[in-house]
């Protein structure tokens, strides 16, 4: 199993309860149709303890492999998904794929 985890940044135009309404309201439609999507994870940045990061959000998707991760991409879903970015978010976010390791499992999670 990987993921994609990535910063996200609204657009100037944009307030940040505009933002995520777009976001969980019509983005996210979009991208859960991405096939072989297995979770799908967005994190609002409600403050920023240390570092030099700033952002609005951190995305997460995981997927059974890099292989998952091309065909969702690739597929018209995902290209949509990625098209739509610019409606809402800036397109400057930096994206890594991981292998996540758990130490202590989150506490579960609850769903939109």
């Amino acid at each position: 199993m990987i993921k994609t985890i990535g910063t996200a940044y609204r657009r100037d135009d944009f307030t940040k309860e505009e933002f995520f309404d777009y976001w969980f309201n019509v983005h996210a439609p979009i991208s859960r149709q991405a096939p072989g999507i297995k979770g799908y994870v967005v994190s609002e940045v409600v403050r920023k303890i240390a570092g030099e990061i700033e952002t609005d959000a951190f995305v997460e998707q995981w997927f059974e492999d890099e292989q998952a991760l091309a065909e969702a991409t690739e597929s018209e879903a995902g290209q949509a998904a990625w098209a739509d970015v610019s409606n809402y978010a800036k397109t400057t976010g930096t994206f890594w794929v991981a292998k996540q390791h758990v130490i202590i499992p989150p506490p579960q999670l609850f769903t939109r």
